[in-house]
């Protein structure tokens, strides 16, 4: 996997998509999850803190896109170590590139 994210105007470096993931999750979504949300994908948008929560990545990845077509993606497994960037587009607005 590399180890930056090439987005047209913008480069975050991987470490710092993970730490802007795990910032999200720790403040938002954590406090939120349940028993029952074990074993559960969490699909953050780091640019926004939009997110979805689910069984299935791939499903997960189709609904956070459609709202958010320029997301950047990371996903979380639930009580796993594991972050991954989600291959997809990206694109962002001029307004994102001042970032």
């Amino acid at each position: 996997m590399s180890t930056d994210s090439k987005i047209p105007g913008v480069e975050i470096p991987y470490a710092e998509q993970e730490r802007r993931a795990h910032v999200i999750y720790e403040a938002k979504i954590r406090p939120k999850m349940t028993p029952s949300d074990e074993d559960k994908y969490v699909l953050i948008d780091i640019l926004t803190g939009d997110y979805e929560i689910g069984e299935n990545e791939a499903v997960l990845t189709r609904l956070l896109r459609e709202r958010r077509p320029e997301a950047v993606m990371h996903c979380i497994h639930r009580h796993q170590s594991r972050f991954g960037r989600v291959r997809s587009p990206h694109r962002l607005r001029k307004t994102e590139e001042s970032r």
